[in-house]
């Protein structure tokens, strides 16, 4: 999901944004007080005219690369881990999510008007600091100012936006004195998560979304930080998925985790709780080895087990930051540790998710784990 499953763009927006959002001219939306973004993934309305992820179904490139407008909720997710020559360590986060308010097409004749929200979180770790930067911006799908298209692949708001670049993407966002140039290229095929990419998330005919993968990115480039500039070179994780009520009213939140060995495994593991906090039977994972052959992962075929807490101070909540992974078939045990603690995003959806490194038996790897609803 992130991712992740990392759902957001899920977000059921009040009246009074929508309403902002037909009269604010080219200015950047305001930011919404926080979202419940469990309810909104899991809420339906009456009637509704969206479609939904009831079955398996084809996934095409390049046209499912591009927005699925019919759908309500839709995101593209980029995270990865960098590092300087010498060794300096940055994660990154830049996250792009679809909302669209009506399954009606948008009224009157101005150019206007739209049922597409789009907003996104963009987020530099800097381990050696320790500082955690997150950013937020949303608007509209109007006149340019935010969207995404298929063929040449670009997804976009304002300046931060990732593109087709020499056969490979652009990736690129600034705020305040934070800026990301990168360049991606893709080192193993698309996973389609679940089946073919229909990806179950509970018991009920519409908890489910289509999810795709790529899960092993080399990416190069610029790091800038308050004026001074790194260059760097890692690897990134790439989700894809839409969706309109893929969650159960059951849900509490979700665990999930992308993990670079240095073995060249790429692995996939994502837990969904229910209102105990326990597994609701539908967790899921996928397991890339180093030739790009693709393993998929039931619940049953692996552990996740929380080992210590972090209570965050900005908003109380209690998030589990180090895990024990277990995997018994590919004899697979690893440790999870965040490079820091504090990587919570408190906008209007407020989450954690960051850079982890993880360590088992002769050998390590690094990731990212998305943790919401606590």
């Amino acid at each position: 999901m992130k991712k992740n499953f990392i759902f957001f763009a899920w977000i059921f927006f009040p009246a009074a944004l929508i309403s902002v959002l037909a009269t604010a001219g080219c200015s950047r939306a305001p930011e919404p007080e926080g979202i419940n973004i469990v309810r909104a993934l899991s809420e339906t309305l009456p009637n509704d005219c969206f479609q939904a992820a009831s079955r398996p179904a084809d996934i095409v490139f390049p046209r499912d690369s591009g927005p699925h407008n019919a759908f309500r909720t839709e995101w593209w997710y980029y995270t990865g881990n960098l590092e300087t020559p010498e060794g300096r360590h940055f994660g990154y986060q830049l996250t792009f999510f679809r909302h669209a308010f009506s399954c009606e097409p948008a009224a009157g004749p101005s150019k206007w008007r739209t049922r597409q929200l789009y907003f996104s979180h963009y987020a530099l770790t800097d381990t050696e600091s320790g500082r955690f930067y997150s950013k937020f911006r949303m608007n509209r799908e109007s006149l340019g100012i935010a969207g995404a298209q298929a063929a040449p692949y670009r997804v976009w708001i304002d300046d931060w936006q990732v593109r087709e670049k020499d056969g490979g993407l652009f990736l690129e966002a600034s705020d305040e004195g934070l800026r990301l140039d990168l360049t991606l290229f893709a080192e193993k095929p698309v996973i389609l998560q679940g089946d073919k990419g229909f990806s179950r998330k509970g018991p009920e005919p519409f908890n489910a979304s289509y999810y795709y993968s790529l899960p092993d990115i080399k990416t190069s480039g610029k790091v800038e930080i308050n004026g001074t500039v790194f260059s760097v070179r890692g690897r990134s994780w790439f989700d894809h998925e839409w969706s309109t009520s893929a969650l159960s009213a059951s849900t509490s939140g979700w665990d999930w985790f992308s993990i670079h060995l240095e073995d060249g495994r790429s692995l996939m593991l994502c837990r969904i709780r229910n209102r105990e906090g326990i597994s609701n039977g539908f967790g899921f994972g996928s397991l890339s080895r180093s030739d790009g052959r693709v393993r998929i992962l039931s619940e049953t075929e692996f552990q996740l087990t929380p080992t210590r807490y972090w209570e965050s101070p900005a908003t109380g909540k209690r998030y589990p930051l180090s895990w024990e992974i277990s995997i018994p078939s590919e004899n697979l045990f690893l440790l999870a540790t965040p490079v820091i603690q504090n990587q919570e995003h408190t906008h209007m959806v407020t989450y954690w998710e960051g850079a982890v490194r993880f360590t088992g038996k002769r050998i390590k790897g690094s990731g990212y784990v998305e943790l919401t609803g606590y």
